[in-house]
């Protein structure tokens, strides 16, 4: 009896152990690995599982790494520049998915064969589905936030200040009236040339005020016969300015603004050659007989004309008598026009509406999802 039933024994572990110790092929595949790439295979096993795997290389001495992760990030085996394994065992400790990481950091294409088995532990799990599925999960968090409510709202009284515009006027003023002496070219004490200095009027301002030149305007005449024209030309605007309200008074000034476009010039008298020039460097140039600048020049027995670039400064006027024997006295007239705006600073009483606001402390829901590998069972 006591033979029997040790026999009986060694029979059912037999049957258990064999039971228990079969191999279930998971996967058969080759892998094909080139410069700085990874594989990843992903399978399911049950808790109590023994996994097996073997690899050989098809091509290329070994790769880089091997690694089996217990997902999400427990590594349970790792082996560098692998050669071969020959059914390499790994317990598997808890039920989950697990990922096989294959890299190769070689130059040259790397191909491997490998397999992988698992031995189901208890006899329940023989049957486990290796597969996997994706499985979406939600996290819900309340983020705290805070947000102004407007109850009513405060009448504020307040004074407002500014300034404002109360006269603008423009003034005509006349900044040259002179007689400039030019002699001939046969004159053996003085040059036929000669130049007159013009200083445009400097003008300040202030918070309250303020004076610009807008433009400013020139007669230039030679002799009786040009101050007998320039009279005839303000006889002429003091009959078309009666009954009529202007600011100018001089017909230099009326081409200035653009109210009077020609003036009368004399027919005969000697003549004049003349310059505007923009600095003194180059009267210099002008009085020693080389080249110069200038933004403005003529001849005539008279001229006229205006300019609204130039507001501020200095400049000369270049003056030339090409005639043999004979000087010439030169007349010139320079006015310019002025804008001038007068500004006061007044105050109003005005009201506003202050919202009255409290601070409501809320919260706002926000799910994140997250798809993550699961086990099919």
């Amino acid at each position: 009896m006591k033979k029997t039933f040790t026999l009986f024994i060694i029979v059912f572990i037999s049957h258990y152990l064999s039971a228990s110790s079969e191999s279930i092929l998971v996967n058969e595949s080759t892998i094909i690995l080139d410069f700085q790439q990874t594989k990843e295979l992903f399978f399911s096993f049950a808790e109590g599982d023994q996994i097996t795997i073997s690899l050989e290389m098809v091509k290329g001495k070994h790769i880089k790494e091997v690694e089996i992760i217990e997902l999400p990030s427990n590594s349970i085996f790792s082996d560098f520049k692998v050669r071969e394994l020959n059914e390499k065992q790994v317990s598997i400790r808890n039920k989950g998915i697990y990922k096989f990481r294959f890299f190769s950091s070689s130059l040259t294409r790397r191909v491997c064969k490998i397999k992988i088995h698992r031995i189901p532990g208890p006899e329940s799990t023989k049957d486990f589905n290796t597969n996997w599925k994706w499985e979406v999960q939600k996290d819900t968090t309340y983020i705290p936030y805070t947000i102004d409510s407007i109850t009513g709202y405060d009448i504020v009284k307040y004074i407002e200040r500014r300034r404002e515009l109360v006269a603008s006027k423009k003034e005509e003023e006349l900044i040259m009236n002179r007689s400039e002496r030019v002699h001939s070219q046969t004159n053996l004490d003085n040059s036929n040339s000669t130049s007159v200095r013009v200083d445009l009027p400097y003008l300040t301002s202030t918070d309250l005020r303020e004076e610009k030149i807008i433009a400013w305007a020139y007669w230039i005449g030679v002799g009786e016969e040009a101050n007998e024209a320039y009279t005839r030309n303000v006889d002429a605007i003091t009959t078309l300015a009666k009954g009529v309200a202007s600011f100018y008074t001089s017909p230099i000034g009326g081409v200035a603004v653009g109210a009077i476009s020609e003036l009368l010039l004399p027919n005969i008298g000697e003549d004049v050659s003349f310059w505007f020039i923009p600095n003194y460097e180059n009267v210099v140039l002008f009085e020693s007989g080389q080249r110069f600048s200038v933004f403005n020049q003529g001849k005539g027995i008279a001229a006229y004309g205006k300019n609204t670039n130039l507001n501020s400064g200095t400049f000369y006027i270049g003056l030339n008598n090409d005639n043999f024997s004979l000087g010439i006295n030169v007349n010139i007239k320079i006015v310019v026009i002025k804008e001038i705006k007068v500004y006061e600073n007044k105050e109003y009483q005005k009201e506003r509406k202050d919202p009255i606001k409290i601070t409501l402390n809320k919260k706002r829901m926000q799910v994140n999802t997250t798809k993550i590998r699961v086990p099919v069972e």
